[in-house]
C-alpha cells in the first residue's frame, strides 16, 4: 500500500458499461449497495421519578353526648279480679223411667187343615186308527225286445252278390213267481194306567201358638252426698318490686390522632455514555502511482476498506438514593400512661331485678247436698209360654198315577207276484255272403232290437194305520180340607214412662275477670358529657414528581455498502404494478389486510436494494384538490410503513396524482357502479434504475 494520503472518492462507472452475458428478454437493474444507516432516537432517563410527602396535621372537636344514666324501668299496679253471683240448678234426684205391662188380649182364629191332598187321575186315550188303500206290487215292470231286420240295397259289385251278414233271434225272458208278505197292520202300542197309591198319616197341627209374658223389674234408688261449689277457687295477686344498682361506665373523653414527619428524598450526580454513531468502515482510493504509464485514471490506484469508528456523547443525569417517607407517631402512647389516653366514667342507674308479681291461690267454697240416684235402671223378665197342638189323620200320595205301555204286534199277509227271472236276451245266426259278378246287396242298416216296455201289475190292499198314538188324560182330583179352631195367645208389651229430673236452684260467687297487673313505666335519666373527638386523623398525601428524559438521536447501520452491480429483475417491476390494497372511502389509513399485501409483495423487492416508486391514485368523487391530497396521504402511508420494517427512505419515493390517471369512463358527471370507481381507488409501485 502506498503511504501516500488516501483520498476518498465516489466509486463511479461508465454510462457505456452494459452486463455482459445478458440474455435476451430479461430485464436488469444497475446497483450499487449503499451503506444503509437509518436513525434511532434512544430515550435516557437524566432525573428519576420521586415521591414529595405533604402531611396535613390531625383535626379535633368537642362534641356533647347524651348518656343514658338511669335506664328507668317498669313499677307493677295490682288490678284485683271482679266477681259476680250466678244461679245455679243442682239435680236432688236425677231423672230415671219406669216400665209399665200392657197385656194383650188373646184371639181365635179359623185354621184350614188339608186332611186328603189334591191328586191327579190318569185315564188312557186309545189310538185312532183308520183303513188306507196300499197298492202292492204283484208282478214288477220290465222289457221286452223285438228285433228290427236289416235294410239292404242293390249295388254292381264285381264279386260278391250278397254280403254276409247276421240275424238276431230273440230269446224271451223267464219269469217265476215270488211268494212276499205285506205288513196289512203296523206295530202299534196300548197305553194301561197305573193308578196312585195313598196312604193315611198323623199330622201335628198347632191349636195355639207358644207365646211369651213380660214381667216388669222395677228399678233401685239410693241417696248420695253430692259437694257443690259456692263460690270458685281463685287467685290473687302481690307485687314484688324490682331491685336496682349503680354501674360505673367508661368511655372516651378525648381522642388522639397521629403526628407525621416527613422524610424527604434524596439524590445523587451520575452520567452515562451514549453511542450516537456506530462503528462502520469504508473504501478509499489512494493517489495514482507516480510511475504509472496508464492512461485510464481508475489505473495504478489502491481501494482500502477503511474502519469509521463510533461516535460517543456523554449526558449528565441525577439517579434517587432515597425516595421520600413518612415516620407516624402518635399523639397519646397508651403503653406510657397506667390510665390510658383521654378515658373518662359516670355512674349509671341500672335495674337488676325486674318487677313480679306472687300469686296467692284462694280456696273454694262448696256445699254438701242429698241427691237421689239409680242405682240400677228398671228392666223387664220374660217367661215362655209353650204352644198347644193336636194329631189329625191326612191321606197322602205316596206314588203318583202312571201308564203302563203295552206293545200290539203288526199284523202280515202274505201274496205272490211274478218277477222277471231272467232277461229277455238276443242271439246273433250268422248268414254267409252270396257273391254274383255283377249284382251286390248290401246291408244298409244292421239289424237290431227295440225295448218294449211291460208295465207292472199292481193290487189295492187295505191297510189298517195309526192316526194318533194312544195318550194319557190327567184329571185333577182337589185336595180335601178341615177347619180347625186355633187360639193366639196375648202379646205382654212394656211401655217406659219417663220420670223428670228434681232440681235445687242455689246461688254461687264466680270470678268475672282474674286479677291482673298494670305495668306504670318509669321514665329513664339522661345527662350530657362532653368529649373530644378525633374528625380527621393526621394524613400525608403523595405526589409523584415524574422522570426527567432525554432523547439522543443515534445513527445505526443497517447494511454495508458495496460495488455497483448488475442484477437480474422481473421484467414486470420495471413498470407499474398493483399492490391490491382496499382503501375504505376516504381514508389514508392502512388496514392489517392491506399490511399483509405490502409485506408478501413489496418487501421481497425492497431487500435486494432497488428503488421503488410508490404511486396512488384514487376516483373522480370529491373535489380533485382533496382526491390529489387524499392519494399524497396514501402514497406517503405506504412509504412511512416501509420505513418501520427497515426500508432505507432514500430507496423510496411517494407520488400521488389524484383523479389525473382514471383508468375507465368514471370520470365527474358519469354514474358509475361502486366496482367501476373501486378499480380507480389503486396504488402501484415502480422500480426505479439507480445510476
Amino acid at each position: 500500500m502506498l503511504s501516500g494520503a488516501l483520498i476518498a472518492i465516489g466509486f463511479t462507472v461508465s454510462a457505456q458499461d452494459l452486463p455482459t452475458n445478458a440474455e435476451p428478454g430479461k430485464c436488469y437493474v444497475r446497483c450499487k449497495t449503499p451503506e444503509v444507516w437509518k436513525n434511532q432516537d434512544v430515550t435516557i432517563e437524566v432525573a428519576p421519578a420521586y415521591k414529595r410527602i405533604v402531611t396535613y396535621p390531625a383535626k379535633y372537636k368537642t362534641v356533647t353526648e347524651r348518656v343514658l344514666v338511669d335506664e328507668g324501668g317498669e313499677r307493677l299496679v295490682v288490678v284485683p279480679a271482679k266477681y259476680e253471683t250466678q244461679s245455679f240448678s243442682v239435680v236432688t234426684k236425677e231423672a230415671s223411667k219406669r216400665l209399665e205391662r200392657s197385656v194383650g188380649r188373646p184371639s181365635v182364629e179359623n185354621q184350614t187343615v188339608v186332611t186328603k191332598e189334591a191328586s191327579k187321575r190318569l185315564q188312557a186315550v186309545p189310538a185312532q186308527y183308520e183303513m188306507r188303500d196300499v197298492v202292492v206290487t204283484v208282478k214288477e215292470g220290465y222289457k221286452r225286445l223285438v228285433s228290427v231286420p236289416a235294410k239292404y240295397e242293390q249295388r254292381d259289385v264285381v264279386v260278391t252278390t250278397k254280403e254276409a251278414s247276421q240275424r238276431l233271434v230273440v230269446v224271451p225272458a223267464k219269469m217265476k213267481t215270488v211268494t212276499e208278505e205285506v205288513v196289512v197292520k203296523e206295530a202299534s202300542q196300548r197305553l194301561t194306567v197305573v193308578p196312585a197309591k195313598y196312604e193315611m198319616r198323623d199330622v201335628v197341627v198347632t191349636v195355639k201358638e207358644a207365646g211369651q209374658k213380660v214381667e216388669v223389674i222395677p228399678a233401685k234408688y239410693e241417696q248420695r252426698d253430692v259437694v257443690v261449689t259456692t263460690k270458685e277457687a281463685s287467685q290473687r295477686l302481690t307485687v314484688v318490686p324490682a331491685t336496682y344498682g349503680t354501674e360505673t361506665i367508661s368511655y372516651k373523653k378525648r381522642e388522639y390522632g397521629n403526628r407525621l414527619k416527613v422524610v424527604p428524598a434524596s439524590f445523587s450526580k451520575d452520567n452515562e455514555v451514549i453511542e450516537v454513531r456506530a462503528k462502520s468502515a469504508k473504501w478509499q482510493m489512494s493517489e495514482r502511482a507516480p510511475d504509472c504509464t496508464s492512461s485510464d485514471p481508475n489505473d495504478c490506484r489502491y481501494w482500502c476498506y477503511k474502519e469509521v469508528p463510533a461516535q460517543f456523547t456523554t449526558v449528565d443525569k441525577t439517579i434517587l438514593s432515597n425516595n421520600a417517607s413518612v415516620i407516624t407517631t402518635p399523639e397519646c402512647d397508651e403503653s406510657t400512661k397506667p390510665g390510658g389516653c383521654g378515658n373518662g366514667t359516670y355512674v349509671k342507674r341500672v335495674m337488676k331485678t325486674p318487677p313480679s308479681t306472687r300469686v296467692i291461690d284462694i280456696p273454694a267454697e262448696t256445699k254438701t247436698v242429698k241427691k237421689r240416684v239409680m242405682v240400677t235402671p228398671p228392666s223387664t223378665r220374660t217367661i215362655d209360654i209353650p204352644a198347644v197342638t193336636k194329631i189329625i189323620k191326612k191321606r197322602v200320595m205316596v206314588t203318583p198315577p202312571t201308564t203302563k205301555v203295552v206293545e200290539i204286534p203288526e199284523v202280515r199277509q202274505t201274496v205272490k207276484r211274478t218277477v222277471v227271472d231272467v232277461p229277455a236276451t238276443t242271439r246273433v245266426i250268422e248268414i254267409p255272403a252270396i257273391t254274383k259278378v255283377v249284382k251286390k246287396t248290401v246291408m244298409v242298416t244292421p239289424p237290431s232290437t227295440r225295448e218294449i216296455e211291460v208295465p207292472a201289475i199292481t193290487k189295492v190292499v187295505k191297510k189298517r194305520v195309526m192316526v194318533t198314538p194312544p195318550s194319557t188324560k190327567e184329571f185333577e182330583i182337589p185336595e180335601v180340607t178341615t177347619v180347625v179352631k186355633r187360639t193366639i195367645p196375648a202379646v205382654y208389651t212394656t211401655r217406659e214412662v219417663e220420670i223428670p229430673e228434681v232440681t235445687t236452684t242455689m246461688k254461687k260467687t264466680v270470678m268475672a275477670t282474674p286479677p291482673t297487673t298494670r305495668s306504670v313505666k318509669i321514665e329513664p335519666k339522661y345527662a350530657s358529657i362532653k368529649k373530644t373527638v378525633l374528625e380527621g386523623d393526621a394524613r400525608s398525601e403523595e405526589k409523584t414528581v415524574e422522570a426527567k428524559y432525554k432523547t439522543v438521536t443515534k445513527e445505526v447501520l443497517v447494511s454495508k455498502g458495496g460495488l455497483t452491480t448488475w442484477k437480474e429483475v422481473d421484467c414486470k417491476i420495471v413498470k407499474n404494478t398493483p399492490l391490491p390494497i382496499n382503501w375504505n372511502l376516504g381514508s389514508a389509513t392502512l388496514t392489517s389486510g392491506a399490511k399483509r399485501i405490502i409485506d408478501a409483495r413489496l418487501l421481497p423487492v425492497l431487500k435486494d436494494g432497488v428503488a421503488v416508486a410508490i404511486e396512488s391514485h384514487t376516483d373522480a368523487r370529491g373535489t380533485k384538490t382533496s382526491n390529489q391530497s387524499l392519494s399524497e396521504r396514501r402514497a406517503r402511508a405506504v412509504v412511512n410503513y416501509l420505513v418501520t420494517k427497515g426500508i432505507n427512505p432514500s430507496k423510496l419515493t411517494a407520488n400521488g396524482y389524484g383523479e389525473g390517471r382514471l383508468t375507465n369512463r368514471c370520470k365527474d358527471g358519469v354514474s358509475c357502479t361502486e366496482r367501476e370507481h373501486a378499480a380507480n381507488r389503486r396504488t402501484t409501485f415502480r422500480v426505479i434504475d439507480q445510476k
